[in-house]
């Protein structure tokens, strides 16, 4: 496939100082090869974000692994909508921001929670998963290391990086992001392998970000700052790690 690689990477927005970081998680060992397989979507979490309503589920096999995250939040929908996701990768479990995945890419104008609610309202499930398809069609992979940026489409076959984005009767949100295991990992796993993944907005609510909203959700957002609380920033995700201890099959 063609691959759009750019020599300016993009530069992390977040410091692990503001990282909320949890105790590491065993993944689900996945025979199965079949990205759509039912299995991702009948599975338990193992993990919950409550400040973002998020879900995590991690798979892995020997080729593989796959990052599912949900939520019914319509708020954390509209933060990803205005403000992209970043899941970020660190094999090492250092939680450093040297591998990440941008998809779905922000949007050109930002919601007001208000317009988002009438968007949302708009589709039945069906349209909404055609509207994913539609509106998201490109995601970019982040490497810090190699000082690269490529840019792929969904459209696109790609044996290293799948994602896509659905709606389901449980599920206002689903995202599954698949990468291969030899982007990380040279060897077979040993089963000490533990991983670092990290969740984040992949750009911040700045001025120019404000300025598009409506003077009333303007207004709210100054107002935010006189508040105390540990969510300051309502308009972003709060950026948070959790380490997964990969399994293998030997462990099944």
């Amino acid at each position: 496939m063609s691959r759009i690689v750019q020599f300016t990477f993009l530069v992390s927005l977040f410091t692990l100082n503001s990282c909320t970081v949890k105790n590491q998680i065993s993944t689900y060992w996945q025979n199965e090869r079949n990205f759509n397989s039912e299995i991702y979507s009948t599975t338990e979490a193992n993990y919950y974000n409550a400040e973002d309503q998020i879900s995590v589920k991690v798979f892995n096999n020997d080729k593989f692994i796959d990052i599912i995250l949900e939520t019914n939040s319509t708020n954390t929908l509209r933060k990803i909508y205005n403000l992209g996701l970043s899941i970020w990768i660190d094999p090492e479990a250092k939680l450093q921001n040297n591998f990440a995945i941008n998809f779905p890419m922000p949007a050109e104008f930002p919601f007001t929670e208000e317009k988002f609610e009438n968007y949302l309202s708009r589709f039945s499930l069906t349209e909404l998963n055609e509207e994913f398809w539609d509106r998201f069609q490109l995601f970019e992979v982040v490497n810090a290391k190699k000082n690269e940026s490529l840019s792929i489409s969904t459209l696109q076959e790609d044996d290293t990086y799948q994602v896509k984005l659905s709606s389901k009767n449980e599920v206002l949100f689903s995202y599954h992001l698949r990468i291969a295991m030899s982007e990380f990992y040279s060897k077979n796993l040993s089963g000490n392998e533990i991983i670092g993944i990290g969740v984040a907005s992949v750009n911040e609510a700045n001025e120019e970000y404000y300025s598009a909203l409506s003077s009333k959700e303007y207004i709210n957002k100054r107002m935010e700052r006189l508040k105390a609380g540990t969510n300051q920033n309502p308009y972003e995700l709060a950026e948070w790690w959790v380490k997964f201890k990969l399994s293998t099959e030997s462990e099944q």
